[in-house]
């Protein structure tokens, strides 16, 4: 068991990365902050909060939203639920009871099924989002982190980061079918083709693993506590946000190359691409703030202060 303050400084590794393909960008972002107990939801056109969404439980961590944007689910810690908040009324409009310790959530692509994380009880709740119920619960390595959904929507990654592996979960059966191994501390992941990027915490490292094999493909070092990665709809760049730096690295997705070091608030936790891949969204825990990068030159095109307190997860 461990208290608050112990959860905000494992979090610090924690990241939740969604992404949904479209034409073009979208109009709202919503931001988990996780000492505020609020959800804020942030106008992109002029980088202003638009309405601050109160939520009854403490430790708001990963959110996502529902790929027809009906829908932000939203994880809470304190109660061990996901609380379901409607994007028409901005109000929490039911919730679910999950496992221990939920941090992160994932939507499949077709938004029939939400992978919600839970990292106390070591396994991953199922829900029905028809339904509101939970399907399935399934067990996984220990302190799962970070969690992704392949895009055809057949499996689903977890990364445990204490088992030092990555669990693939059959979404048609809804059980664990691989194990991959040779991690060190797995947390932020993020799937594009036939590609998996795991920031590893424990070496400050990001591999690229083959979907289909699970085996290395490659490996980048000399991170600073890899928080979240991110890739461009296009698959042509990823971005990894440094914790411990306040720096989010811009990497050529072909060579591998650093293309940018790009500064940002203190402890970026979390990143997010808008769907037409022109903006990046990097949430500041200690800043309270969100830093919006221009990806055509890798700079800051603004900062949006006092989000909320310790905004933690982006959703767009």
């Amino acid at each position: 068991m461990h208290d608050a303050t112990g959860k905000l400084c494992l979090r610090f590794f924690l990241t939740f990365l969604a992404g949904v393909a479209a034409a073009t960008a979208q109009t709202y972002g919503y931001v988990s902050n996780t000492m505020g107990n609020t959800v804020s939801v942030v106008n992109l056109a002029t980088n202003s909060i638009y309405k601050t969404i109160t939520i009854s439980g403490a430790g708001l961590t990963g959110l996502a939203v529902m790929p027809d944007g009906a829908y932000v689910y939203v994880t809470e810690e304190s109660k061990n639920c996901v609380a379901i908040v409607s994007t028409a009324s901005y109000s929490v409009v039911d919730t679910v009871s999950v496992g221990s310790g939920p941090v992160q959530v994932v939507f499949t692509p077709n938004g029939e099924w939400a992978y919600v994380l839970n990292e106390l009880s070591n396994n991953v709740s199922v829900i029905n989002t028809a339904t509101k119920a939970v399907v399935s619960t399934i067990p996984v390595g220990t302190r799962p982190t970070g969690i992704a959904a392949t895009p055809d929507g057949t499996r689903i990654l977890v990364t445990n980061i204490l088992s030092s592996t990555i669990s693939v979960i059959s979404t048609d059966s809804n059980t664990v079918t691989a194990t991959w191994k040779g991690f060190d501390g797995p947390g932020a992941i993020a799937v594009y083709g036939n590609n998996v990027y795991v920031a590893n915490q424990y070496n400050n490292s990001l591999t690229v693993q083959n979907l289909a094999t699970g085996s290395t493909l490659s490996t980048i070092t000399g991170f600073s506590g890899p928080s979240a990665v991110a890739v461009t709809p296009n698959g042509s760049q990823i971005y990894v946000a440094n914790g411990s730096s306040s720096l989010v690295w811009a990497i050529n997705a072909s060579s591998l190359a650093i293309e940018a070091k790009i500064p940002v608030g203190l402890i970026p936790t979390a990143v997010a691409i808008s769907s037409n891949g022109a903006t990046a969204y990097v949430t500041n825990a200690y800043g309270s703030s969100i830093t919006e990068v221009n990806t055509s030159n890798n700079t800051v095109n603004d900062t949006i202060p006092e989000v909320g307190a310790y905004p933690f997860s982006v959703a767009l």
